[in-house]
């Protein structure tokens, strides 16, 4: 690959998706602030906001096992626009207009099925050796939408989520 501009760089591409985990991780925290009144939600929140910063530390990790060649690498215009947009939205105050359990559930859903998973999976399974990838899609892309998935069967479907209002700190 033919080295670029820094904002273009595979370099570049880790840090602003690094930043976008942790910025998920945030939500989630204040989504455990906001539904600390109903029993188990916090646990819910807490291990979403959890994987977050595990995705994290997995790409860190990932980012230092790579070359400097490798970093400095131009990234796809696409994944790199991804990124970027992602990185924007996250920067907007989410939070501010959730009222709902369900507004945090379609939130939440609406980030982790988005572009934030493959631009993960890239990150975390291209640039590694094969025999490490399986564990972390499974583990750190599956695994997680699959809890989100399960807050209907564990809690309530999206009429109850509906009726449970945040609370106001």
């Amino acid at each position: 690959m033919i080295h670029s501009r820094s904002e273009e760089t595979i370099e570049r591409l880790f840090e602003l998706t690094i930043e976008n985990e942790y910025k998920i991780a945030d939500i989630y925290e204040r989504f455990k602030k906001l539904f600390s009144h109903v029993p188990g939600l916090p646990s819910f929140w807490q291990e979403l906001h959890d994987d977050e910063i595990q995705h994290a530390t997995t790409l860190q990790n990932v980012r230092k096992s790579l070359t400097p060649e490798q970093l400095l690498s131009c990234s796809a215009k696409e994944m790199r626009d991804n990124v970027v947009r992602l990185h924007h939205m996250l920067s907007k105050d989410l939070v501010g207009s959730i009222n709902t359990l369900d507004d945090a559930y379609e939130l939440a859903h609406q980030i982790e099925f988005s572009e934030v998973n493959a631009i993960f999976k890239f990150l975390s399974s291209e640039l590694i050796p094969f025999d490490k990838q399986e564990k972390i899609i499974s583990s750190g892309i599956v695994q997680h939408q699959q809890k989100l998935l399960d807050l209907s069967r564990d809690f309530g479907d999206r009429e109850w989520r509906k009726e449970i209002k945040i609370q106001r700190i």
